[in-house]
């Protein structure tokens, strides 16, 4: 069934990038990619582990309400789980994998945004994640960016550099 979900959210991914890319006299504006990396804490219930991740993002023509949209897809790693067991540090592999999620954004003040996203994590945590978060411009072309992201298994706290 994960498995179906996963090509179902991809096919949406594909069928809105080729709408976008007929839509404009020269296809798809690769000017508007947006790439970003980061660091991040992560929990699976215990001891948590420093991992990262990195994206890129794709701005949509979709106006809902007052909200900004975006497909981003990227690939994260969550750092590998240490935890003390009678004494002796036992680690745990790390939990690696793509997702794909429709961000969107909504403006809070001058330069800051309020974010929500809703996707899937394909890989060893698949299934659904959405998180939240803040971000703000530092300046024209590089946003921070603080998010709390869900998964099935493990829950993160991230921080991200954007780069437009």
């Amino acid at each position: 069934m994960k498995k179906f979900l996963v090509a179902i959210f991809f096919l949406g991914f594909s069928l809105q990038a080729s709408a976008e890319a007929e839509e404009g006299a020269n296809g798809f504006d690769v000017d508007k990619l947006y790439f970003g990396g980061g660091l991040s804490e992560n929990d699976p219930n215990g001891p948590n582990a420093t991992g990262i991740q990195i994206f890129v993002g794709y701005p949509l023509t979709i106006k809902l309400g007052s909200g900004f949209y975006a497909l981003e897809g990227g690939y994260m790693n969550s750092g590998n789980f240490k935890r003390s067991v009678n004494g002796a540090v036992v680690s745990s592999s790390a939990a690696t994998g793509f997702w794909g999620t429709v961000a969107a954004s909504w403006r809070m003040a001058d330069r800051t945004n309020f974010i929500g996203r809703f996707g899937l994590d394909i890989g060893d945590d698949d299934g659904l994640m959405y998180g939240v978060g803040i971000s703000y411009d530092l300046i024209e072309r590089i946003t921070l960016r603080g998010e709390y992201v869900i998964r099935d298994n493990i829950n993160s706290l991230q921080f991200n550099f954007v780069f437009r």
